[in-house]
């Protein structure tokens, strides 16, 4: 034990004379530190140093992979990731290259570096970040090498496809359950993006990931092995940057804490989000906001929900943007729903244009535990690829809560086709081939708003204003379904539609 005690000791001190200290000076008022608590930015960067140019070269440094951690006073350790593609304010603005002072989150270490996105992340959450550690890819690769590899599961893509199983971009080729990942195949597997089409289940890739390595880091077999030790310590060290304040001590206290909680006791969550809306500012159905590119847009009100336990006593999240109301009438005389609520939004027709059987009833079944309203009467249709959400004009807002809820979905401001495209019955959907055109008030609803479901429907997005429901976790999407035990309703949200802040299940993950 002594001899074993004495090569960890010295292959500590050689690791932490490798690490490159940096003195990242954030300025500004900042966030309540929580007593007994710690906030770790956890930052992977696409740097090519040190990988000889197998990855190729890239035009300065982005993030790949943001994460804060957040260990709290009680031994917990709750890991908050962000997507890429989030639309965020630059902070200083002055470091923003485009006129309205925002950026892809990935864009802002290199506007701003690690000051300027500690500064942007703390004015999203209200969190102290208390240390920052960034790891790059060759320092990735190393680190997988040096525990002796890792087995990581992967699951159909929410829409039953498996195309998620071969990545040209990232050299991700993998199988359906368990694949066992050098350091090579662990950063294709993290990196893979085009595959997945959403960066949110990148994400649960990611934590999969990280939760599958930390088993391994903290196993017996590590622990006890001073060579492993030795080649886990020194691989990261040479990659590995750390702010100043992170000393030997900081580091042994960092790392005795992340064992105490082991994988089984992390969580990880999410920043919910949704495809950037027209109300956003897109100009098309991908999510594009110009100068920006495709964006996803936070959910700040979900968020909030997830920051609260996080922050101190006496700390709010920050404030979720106000919206206007609509007035429903009650029992008890009227009261006041707010546009963005799915209370607020009736749906009169919901359409299966797929061949999956029983789409629109369990689509129907997702929407009400969301607590969205109205008729869904439901049918089926000819095929069509597009997702679309048509809606008479007096009815956009309402429209664009539900768009929010439905990933890739296009909304247009129209009654459905005329002709209407022939329905038939199918199990658990009726037939309404008797339906007219829109104004007639016909039982279809082609008055209001109709959701034609295509076969690029991926499931429905928990958000803000999520009532409890009687959603059901899936097996392995990360999120859960809500009233579909077949359909992933909530597979790239990282939230539950019951409430905000419920883990993913990283077990098995697209």
């Amino acid at each position: 034990m002594l001899a074993v005690t004495s090569l960890g000791w010295v292959a500590y001190r050689h690791f932490d004379s490798a690490v490159t200290r940096e003195d990242w000076k954030i300025a500004g008022t900042r966030p309540v530190a929580a007593a007994g608590a710690e906030n770790i930015l956890l930052l992977g960067d696409d740097s090519r140093d040190g990988t000889d140019g197998e990855y190729g070269t890239v035009d300065g440094v982005r993030s790949d992979t943001t994460i804060i951690a957040h260990l709290g006073p009680d031994g917990s350790a709750t890991l908050l990731s962000f997507p890429r593609d989030m639309l965020v304010p630059v902070l200083p603005k002055a470091k923003a290259n485009a006129r309205d002072g925002h950026a892809k989150l990935t864009e802002v270490l290199q506007l701003a570096g690690v000051p300027g996105l500690v500064t942007t992340l703390e004015s999203l959450t209200n969190l102290k970040i208390d240390h920052t550690i960034s790891i790059n890819l060759a320092g990735f690769r190393a680190m997988t090498d040096a525990v002796g590899g890792v087995t990581v599961c992967v699951t159909p893509l929410p829409d039953g496809s498996t195309r998620n199983l071969h990545d040209a971009m990232s050299g991700w080729s993998g199988r359906l359950g368990e694949n066992r990942l050098d350091g090579r195949g662990a950063l294709a597997f993290v990196r893979t993006r085009y595959a997945l089409g959403d960066e949110r289940l990148r994400i649960l890739r990611q934590q999969q990931f990280l939760d599958r390595l930390l088993t391994a880091a903290t196993s017996a077999g590590v622990l006890t092995n001073p060579a492993k030790i030795s080649a886990l310590l020194g691989a990261v060290g040479g990659a590995l940057r750390v702010d100043s304040g992170l000393d030997q001590a900081a580091l042994l206290s960092l790392a005795r804490r992340a064992s105490e909680a082991g994988s089984g006791g992390m969580r990880f969550l999410t920043v919910p989000t949704h495809i950037a809306l027209p109300a956003d500012g897109a100009v098309d159905d991908h999510g594009t906001v110009p100068p920006h590119g495709a964006v996803l847009i936070a959910d700040q009100a979900g968020l909030n929900r997830m920051l609260t336990p996080l922050l101190p006593d006496g700390v709010s999240p920050p404030n979720t943007p106000s919206t206007g109301g609509t007035t429903t009438a009650g029992a008890g005389g009227s009261a006041t729903t707010p546009v963005g609520s799915p209370s607020s939004v009736s749906i009169a027709a919901v359409r299966n244009a797929t061949s999956r059987t029983g789409l629109a009833a369990r689509t129907v079944d997702g929407l009400r535990a969301l607590g969205f309203t109205g008729p869904m009467t439901t049918s089926t249709t000819t095929g069509q690829a597009q997702t679309e959400i048509y809606y008479p004009p007096r009815l956009r807002e309402q429209a664009s809560v539900l768009a929010s809820r439905i990933p890739g979905s296009q909304l247009v401001a129209t009654s459905p086709p005329t002709p209407l495209p022939p329905t038939t019955s199918a199990p658990g959907e009726s037939s309404t081939s008797g339906r007219t055109t829109a104004g007639t008030g016909s039982s279809a609803g082609t008055d209001g708003i109709v959701l034609a479901v295509g076969t690029d429907f991926s499931g429905l997005v928990s958000a803000s204003n999520t009532p409890t429901s009687t959603a059901s976790s899936t097996g392995g999407g990360g999120g859960v379904t809500a009233g579909a035990p077949t359909d992933p309703a909530s597979a790239i949200s990282g939230v539950s539609s019951a409430a905000a802040g419920t883990p993913a299940n990283t077990s098995c993950t697209p």
